[in-house]
């Protein structure tokens, strides 16, 4: 016998008819006259048309090879037939479990209907939600395509569905060249920044369903090779001082912020200096105010030309340099803090160190990117630095920063 066969054999044993002949067999052997219960006639009609009723059913679904309600059906229609036979019979304690088949395949029933409208409603609502949001993504990846932001869009699988044309330009490929391509062969996304020939950009990812979208922000020297620093600045703010190149102290306020909190978001380090040049004439040398201011440039301007084109130095009002040094380690900022106080050497000859004396009192911040910091704490707590030191330099971690000062 194949397993086809035992499948059809299987089913036709649900049918009603077959377990009821056994059923009328066993209580008419045990039949008990002085027992009996007289049934009238009403009952007998209505157990027969249930009867009926549920064989109908119960055929329906075996022809249909359809084996959801067979076991309920058959032993609810088992149960009614077999309480009304043993009462008729008098043989009372197969009616109890007659009562107890009855009972079962009523629940049986009832479970498998309920089990299976919830199963439906839910099919239905992912359904309409699905469709909701295929059309709720199609309209935001129309409307990607119309911002001048640089945003691409892959598949669970990493396959590139879709770009912007400012992605375009970042990554330095066709936008047609781009759908089909691995995400993977586009951007490093396993690191947090890219480089490319228009600069270094800050990696973002979101996921949004089944789509993973990449958005690209420029770091601070993630702007186009050709464009100008000016470009950069907000509209009346001056961006560098024009005697020494170095950042204004207008635009500190504004990229100060916004570099603490980049290094909190991404969690990177970053380190702090703040310098004054200093000068303690000899007795017999006046100094006048216009060549301190000319001595201050040269510094200022030596000071520039060693700084990284990722760092920022600010020449702040009153004369002292704020520098900030991203994803720089404590010995790095340690390391350029010992070189710039010893730059006078460098700047001035002989003559003129021997006439002024010029010393660089400095102060060192490290901000390690682990805990809350704003910019208001990381200058409170540079400054502090700078206070406490007299000739050279001396440094404060965020472990030590002070938790209520503002800049």
């Amino acid at each position: 016998m194949d397993i086809k066969a035992g499948v059809i054999i299987m089913r036709w044993l649900y049918f009603p008819p077959v377990f009821s002949f056994f059923i009328l067999m066993l209580t008419a052997i045990l039949h008990r006259r002085d027992a009996a219960i007289y049934v009238p006639p009403p009952v007998w009609g209505m157990t027969i048309a249930a009867y009926i009723f549920m064989c109908a059913i119960s055929l329906c679904f075996i022809m249909r090879d359809d084996d959801r309600y067979n076991f309920g059906i058959s032993t609810f229609a088992q149960g009614l037939l077999l309480t009304v036979l043993s009462m008729q019979f008098g043989v009372n304690f197969l009616s109890l479990v007659g009562i107890v088949l009855f009972l079962v395949g009523l629940v049986s029933m009832f479970i498998y209907a309920t089990n299976r409208i919830s199963t439906d409603s839910l099919s239905s609502q992912m359904t309409e939600t699905g469709s909701e949001t295929s059309e709720q993504q199609l309209s935001r990846e129309t409307l990607l395509e119309k911002l001048a932001l640089p945003i691409c869009y892959t598949d669970a699988k990493g396959v590139i569905a879709g770009a912007t044309s400012a992605f375009s330009e970042v990554v330095g490929k066709e936008q047609a060249d781009m759908y089909g391509m691995m995400i993977n062969d586009v951007l490093p996304i396993d690191n947090d920044d890219a480089v490319f020939e228009s600069g270094t950009w800050w990696i973002t990812q979101t996921k949004d369903g089944a789509r993973y979208y990449f958005s690209l922000s420029p770091t601070q020297d993630g702007k186009p090779v050709v464009a100008s620093d000016e470009s950069s600045a907000p509209s009346g703010i001056l961006l560098h001082d024009q005697a020494t190149g170095l950042y204004s102290d207008e635009y500190r306020k504004i990229r100060g912020p916004e570099e603490v909190s980049r290094a909190q978001r991404y969690k990177r380090q970053l380190s702090g200096l703040l310098l004054a040049l200093t000068f303690e004439p000899a007795s017999d040398v006046n100094l006048s105010p216009q060549q301190s201011d000319m001595l201050r440039n040269a510094f200022n301007m030596r000071v520039q030309s060693t700084l990284r084109t990722t760092d920022c130095g600010f020449l702040m009002n009153d004369g002292r340099i704020q520098i900030l040094l991203p994803e720089t380690p404590q010995a790095g900022a340690k390391t350029l803090m010992s070189r710039l106080t010893t730059l006078p050497q460098d700047v001035f000859d002989d003559e003129i160190r021997g006439a002024v004396n010029p010393k660089v009192r400095s102060g060192m911040f490290f901000y390690n990117g682990a805990t809350r910091m704003e910019y208001g704490i990381f200058f409170a707590s540079l400054e502090e630095a700078f206070l406490k030191s007299k000739e050279g330099a001396i440094e404060v971690s965020s472990n030590e920063a002070p938790s209520n000062k503002a800049a």
